[in-house]
């Protein structure tokens, strides 16, 4: 069963984190991707860029409208993913706890309800 592990932290800006702390973090990261990949079980993951860089469409009256910035004003950010596949809920949940990023935020567990692989939607089982 596919799930994805959405990563959410405060918002920090790379001179508040420091040079060092951004270098362990890549290596902690680095180390998690591995195990996840030697698991067998690491489908995709992504770093996003800061929630400053993001553009936001919702609709107002009909027409989409675009905003530069995150829709809402809020502490943290989605700062990242990973969308494993695994068994079941308690196998998703033990690989969340491993994450590097449990120690200074959340990690979101959702699954999946369909994926698009080989030209088709399929139900996520």
């Amino acid at each position: 069963m596919r799930y994805t592990l959405l990563l959410h932290y405060p918002e920090q800006s790379a001179e508040s984190i420091g040079a060092e702390a951004i270098e362990e973090g890549q290596r902690a990261f680095q180390s998690y991707a591995a195990s996840l990949h030697a698991a067998g079980v690491l489908l995709a993951a992504e770093v996003l860029r800061p929630s400053v860089s993001t553009t936001t469409v919702r609709m107002v009256d009909g027409v989409p409208r675009v905003q530069d910035g995150p829709f809402a004003d809020t502490k943290e950010q989605l700062g990242g993913f990973f969308v494993i596949d695994v068994p079941d809920l308690d196998a998703a949940l033990e690989w969340a706890g491993k994450a590097p990023s449990i120690a200074w935020g959340t990690v979101e567990v959702r699954p999946g309800a369909v994926y698009y692989g080989d030209g088709a939607w399929r139900p996520n089982a």
